[in-house]
């Protein structure tokens, strides 16, 4: 019962846990309202996720709206940033009768003043309903709810803090008119609308304090972008101990292993400079050669650059202009009109005729009866042609990327072109399209050797030096490098601003320089800048953290070690007492949590035996290519679109095979255009992830997608009915009673723009993929030394607790990884005094560089895990007591919080895991598919 007094109080505070599954563009978490008014059915507060932009299909954000008796219309404040899916979040709402805020994650995230006076009147005092979980408005709910309180005071930001620290756990008081733990739902909630009650299960979350989720900065991509991360290779020389790298040379010959691309001089020599150019980094390589023998291979030309579907296209392209593509087609010459009619099918190759205009002399030239094909098939359709793509030689060979870097060699055309590597970051690193292509005109040639050692740079992470200067969009771009820097230009701050250049010595001003009049002790002679051999000799130390860093992130399967990756950052401390103290830490920079097993699942698996896929092939029945933009293939692998809802080559639409001629619609109903995946491994799924980053102004985010099929292998289509998309936010479907294995999906869709760049799909926990893999373990060291019993215990989970300790003295903590019998580096070291302060206990710290602390190791609030100041938010005072910062963002409206801006490092990055709250009970609510029916709960206040 809550009383009359306490129903029309014009303060309150309503604060939840929630872990949110996402996907409807308005969606009600909780909400107050009068269900008999028929003068405002708006009176009332409500809480839950809706979009802020107008096209309805992107930024998602969480929302807090009021509108009290006497106010004439809502006010709503939203949040400063998209939500993440998956991912826990505690949210706070207060009104004190004259100001609304939000809270996110203890962080005032807006305020408002636009509101005043009591909710209700106090004459309308019946069918006052608080709502859970949706609304008759099919404003659902969809993900769980843990630990709902409702006060009938506006709480301060101290105390909302002190709610997220103890879990939203009370003894009760007074204040507290309602603390929800799900002991017996049905006893205080009565379903909305059919009858069904949502369900309650003990949730599997760690009871990790540690936010793990470490961004890059905008300019970068991954983890060895990361400032923190970066550092610690720089600082610690046993980051960079010597490391062994296997590459491979693949070489064509003819079929009697005659006249092959590169002779076995270049080779030597090339492996000679190689490894002169590393040794002093500790990086040496270990050289295998693949000898092919293919006549068909050897006798065509490989092109490095060339999209084979513009030769012909009436545009000359120059990367495409070369002799043996018939100067791409013909598009590159200016033809004269032969005689075709009298030579066309005289069993002759008129090279006069020998362009898509003339059909390549009607065939003839492509007929290996008639002529040699290797020097005059020009047709991209014949597969006879004189010419390949690499990535065609690539599929051909299908060599394994996960053991060794390959080094494949083509031609360019008239337009030059040295090499071409793979980003670690690419989807291609590991597969048998990554690589590094060389013209073998620069390939172990004296004056040429450094192009390979420039292209292993670019393979191991380093771009040009220039790449803040000449290789920027604009001189607003964010990355445009005016000072060295971590987070501009090559993120490195050991290499001045320099434009491209490619003598040895300082350039000077140009046209592409942004205003810089001059450049002094830039770094020409480095291997990443375009001078020639005889000046360049060097890599400076910041490049060298950044490969060795790769190496142990990305190319662990490239060495013969089994030396398992380091864990990169200090353990960090996350609770103390008066006689111990906590710690919890990362996982290994390269993100396994298990012992790495050659053709086994493991790397893919996650604590708690989870498997974590994406799919690895990809197919569509709509004409087009295989590969290339917009293909299917674009759709394999981890997501790579660097700026969702704009459109990207780097995903699979079905416009890209959409003939110009044809007339609308491409995808007709009912079924549309659909995009099959299929993943490596069959699981049965616990949840589905899909990236759509496009979707055209024509749809809104409840209809592009139409329908997503789960494939299962026992040959059942499992329809889950139309989805709503964000392009900003990926859409995350759970399928915990789908309970047989899934292979494969389909996604259908009516709108022929729309863009798909990655699916996932996750196991359910103790995959049995996962379960004969052996985890890693983890051995904590202590200086002064711990007691020999507890220095030899190996922690299974990343969390350690020391009851050794003495008053005033100094502790230094290291983690060290251990897989089998080999031992990893030990980590930074995390240095504590007990008894004194440390980051996260709530007290800022400044003799420890602390510019606030919220008293949490979480990202995102305002404050980081670091207890840095975040982007976009105010330290906005100190408050009594525990003198912890209050956070708010910036510029924050009176009625709506500004965005700020703070990113969430990119669309591309999955975050996998990120866990707040300790083990505990939840409520799960989900919109059943066929929308007909919703799971709500309402409480009647009488």
């Amino acid at each position: 019962m809550v009383s009359a007094s306490d129903r029309f109080s014009p303060s309150f505070t309503i604060s939840i846990f929630l872990e949110n599954h996402g996907e409807n563009p308005r969606e009600k978490v909780s909400g107050l309202y009068d269900k008999c008014s028929y003068t405002s059915r708006d009176r009332g507060w409500v809480v839950g996720i809706h979009t802020i932009s107008d096209q309805g299909n992107r930024d998602p954000r969480y929302f807090f709206s009021l509108k009290t008796d006497r106010a004439r219309q809502v006010t709503t404040i939203n949040a400063h940033q998209s939500y993440l899916p998956g991912q826990w979040v505690f949210l706070a709402a207060t009104y004190d009768g004259r100001l609304m805020k939000l809270y996110v994650n203890g962080a005032q995230v807006a305020t408002s003043g636009d509101q005043v006076g009591g909710i209700f009147s106090p004459l309308t005092q019946k069918c006052k309903v608080l709502m859970l979980g949706g609304s008759t408005l099919n404003h659902n709910y969809r993900g769980y709810i843990e630990r709902f309180s409702l006060w009938k005071v506006a709480r301060t930001q101290r105390e909302v803090l002190l709610d997220m620290e103890t879990h939203g756990l009370h003894t009760p008081l007074p204040q507290l008119l309602l603390q929800e733990n799900w002991d017996n739902v049905k006893r205080t909630w009565s379903p909305m609308k059919d009858g069904h009650s949502p369900q309650v299960e003990f949730s599997g979350a760690h009871s990790f304090l540690l936010d793990t989720t470490l961004e890059p900065p905008l300019c970068g991509q991954t983890l060895c972008d990361n400032a923190q991360v970066i550092a610690s290779y720089n600082q610690l020389p046993r980051f960079r101990r010597p490391k062994v790298v296997r590459y491979r040379v693949v070489n064509l010959h003819d079929d009697s292993h005659e006249n092959p691309t590169v002779s076995r001089q270049q080779i030597e020599l090339q492996h000679q400079q190689l490894a002169e150019a590393f040794q002093p980094y500790n990086i040496s390589w270990e050289l295998e050669v693949l000898e092919v023998s293919n006549s068909s291979l050897r006798h065509r030309l490989i092109l490095a650059n060339c999209d084979i579907s513009k030769i012909g296209d009436e545009n000359c392209d120059p990367e495409c202009n070369h002799t043996l593509t018939g100067h791409d087609g013909g598009d590159c010459r200016h033809l004269r009109h032969p005689a075709f009619m009298k030579k066309q099918q005289n069993g002759v190759c008129d090279m006069d005729c020998n362009y898509e205009r003339f059909n390549f002399d009607g065939g003839e030239c492509c007929d290996p009866d008639i002529t040699d094909v290797t020097q005059t098939c020009f047709d991209p359709d014949s597969p006879h042609r004189a010419y390949l793509d690499v990535n065609e030689l690539k599929n051909i060979l299908r060599l394994d990327g996960t053991t060794h870097l390959n080094i494949f060699f083509a031609n360019s055309s008239e337009e030059e072109l040295a090499g071409v590597a793979t980003w670690p970051w690419d989807k291609e690193a590991l597969m048998p399209l990554g690589g590094i292509v060389l013209n073998p005109s620069v390939y172990g040639i004296p004056g040429h050797t450094h192009t390979m050692i420039h292209e292993i740079g670019h393979s191991l992470g380093l771009y040009h030096i220039f790449r803040g200067i000449s290789e920027i969009q604009s001189c607003s771009d964010p990355c445009m490098e005016t000072e060295p820097s971590f987070e501009t230009g090559d993120l490195c701050s050991d290499t001045n601003p320099a434009p491209k250049y490619k003598f040895c010595g300082d350039p000077g001003p140009g046209n592409d320089t942004c205003g810089f009049h001059s450049f002094f002790d830039t770094p020409y002679n480095n291997f990443m800048s375009y001078a020639d051999d005889d000046c360049t000799d060097s890599f400076t130390p910041n490049q060298v953290a950044r490969m060795h860093c790769y190496l142990d992130l990305v190319y662990q399967g490239w060495q013969s070690s089994k030396k398992p990756a380091p864990v990169a950052l200090a353990p960090q401390i996350v609770g103390h007492t008066t006689d111990s103290v906590t710690l919890e830490w990362f996982p290994p920079i390269d993100g396994h949590f298990f012992e790495r097993e050659l053709g086994s699942a493991c790397d893919l698996c996650l604590e708690g035996r989870i498997l974590v896929q994406y799919a690895f092939n990809a197919s569509s029945p709509m004409p087009c290519g295989p590969s290339g933009h917009w293909s299917p293939r674009e759709a394999e692998g981890h997501p790579d679109v660097e700026q969702p809802c704009k459109s990207s080559v780097r995903t699979w639409s079905p416009n890209s095979a959409v003939n110009p001629h044809t007339v609308p619609p491409a995808c007709p109903e009912p079924q549309g255009c659909y995009l099959e995946l299929e993943f490596h491994y069959p699981l049965v799924p616990e949840s589905l992830t899909v990236w759509v980053t496009f979707v055209s102004t024509d749809w809104d985010s409840s209809g592009a997608v139409n329908d997503i099929k789960l494939l299962t292998t026992t040959g059942k289509n499992i329809s889950l009915g139309p989805q709503n998309v964000f392009c900003d936010v990926p859409l995350t479907i759970k399928l915990r009673d789908v309970g047989e294995e899934v292979y494969g999906i389909q996604i259908y869709t009516l709108d022929e723009h729309l863009e798909i760049d990655a699916a996932m799909l996750t196991s359910i926990a103790d995959s049995p993929l996962c379960l004969a893999c052996k985890p890693l373990q983890y051995k904590v060291v202590r200086d002064p030394p711990l007691q020999v019993d507890v220095a030899s215990i190996l922690h299974l989970n990343r969390r350690f607790t020391d009851m050794d300790l003495t008053l005033g003295s100094v502790y230094q903590y290291w983690v060290i990884t251990i897989s089998g019998s080999e031992e990893g580096e030990p980590s930074p070291a995390a240095v504590y005094t007990h008894g004194s302060g440390y980051c996260g206990d709530g007290i800022i710290q400044k003799g420890q560089g602390e510019e606030c602390d919220d008293m949490n190791k979480i990202n995102g609030d305002g404050c980081s895990l670091f207890c840095r100041q975040e982007v976009s938010f105010n330290c906005i005072e100190k408050l009594r007591k525990n003198q912890y910062a209050s956070l708010a963002p910036q510029r924050s409206s009176s009625n709506e919080s500004e965005k700020g801006g703070w990113s969430v490092g990119g669309f591309a990055k999955v975050d996998i895991v990120r866990i707040i709250t300790f083990v505990k009970t939840v409520v799960k609510i989900v919109a059943h598919r066929t929308g007909l029916s919703e799971t709500g709960l309402v409480h009647t206040i009488v």
